[in-house]
């Protein structure tokens, strides 16, 4: 069965059909931006890339389960074998395989934010610290930020001038110090370890480069500064890059989500 493009418009069509190298799509909101990345994946598989070399990243796992469902209707594949999920669903998978080489074995737990907010309490009751102002959600809070802007505890004790901020830097390199003895990492991590595993074993980020030739990111306005540098270091070798987005809409500054990386791309 043909892939038949005629549903899409001209500009849309563009998009799909460019296959080599990097390439923006910037478009607003209901203007196909999903269809297109549906479309351009399976023109990809459709053009003789396999789908084992494909890596697409979404923001929310039902945006991933609905495209891997269109997919697999328009080109007729087993679309689960196109690693296709969440920043942290992927990378996580990745972290399963290869974090023993940043010390971790691959059964090591997810704490979410209560599970964190309590490891941070913990440390400050141990040091003798009131938690009732900052609170160790505020500290823990302080922390996934800086994490989402590849600040390290090193690193952030350079500028931390505030009494909160002094607070933070106490407790942040003792809470990354206590995640890895526990086996440990919070979504944050998920993001942050991938960075430090292909910064410190090229071995490994070569591997993932030539697993995922040809990359593919939704609503890339939505990216923090860890997501770009993943993105960044993972399609340094061949460039087939596919960035999705809307640059007047960005639902995750509260995350860190920084619409520069649009203008860095």
């Amino acid at each position: 069965m043909s892939l038949d493009l005629s549903i899409l418009n001209e500009e849309q069509r563009r998009a799909v059909e460019e296959i080599e190298g990097p390439s923006i799509i910037i478009a607003g909101a209901g203007s196909g931006k999903t269809r297109v990345l549906t479309y351009k994946i399976a023109h990809l598989i459709e053009s003789g890339v396999s789908p084992y070399e494909i890596l697409a990243l979404t923001f929310t796992n039902k945006a991933a389960a609905e495209m891997k469902d269109r997919i697999g209707k328009l080109v007729e594949i087993n679309a689960d074998r196109i690693w296709m999920g969440t920043f942290h669903s992927i990378f996580a998978r990745i972290l399963r395989f290869d974090g023993e080489k940043i010390g971790f074995d691959r059964n090591f737990t997810i704490y979410d934010s209560d599970d964190s907010a309590n490891v941070v309490k913990q440390i400050m009751q141990n040091k003798n610290m009131s938690i009732e102002n900052p609170t160790p959600k505020s500290i823990h809070s302080e922390i996934s930020k800086q994490k989402n802007k590849l600040i390290t505890p090193e690193a952030y004790s350079m500028y931390a001038k505030s009494p909160f901020e002094r607070r933070v830097e106490e407790i942040y390199p003792v809470y990354q110090e206590t995640l890895l003895k526990s086996n440990a990492m919070d979504f944050d991590d998920l993001l942050m370890k991938p960075i430090d595993l292909f910064h410190n074993n090229p071995d490994v980020l070569d591997k993932y480069q030539e697993r995922f030739k040809f990359i593919l990111v939704d609503e890339y306005q939505d990216t923090n500064r860890a997501q770009y540098q993943i993105v960044k270091m993972l399609a340094q070798k061949y460039k087939n890059i596919t960035i999705v987005g809307d640059d007047a809409q960005s639902i995750y500054k509260w995350r860190g989500a920084e619409i520069q990386n649009i203008f860095d791309f």
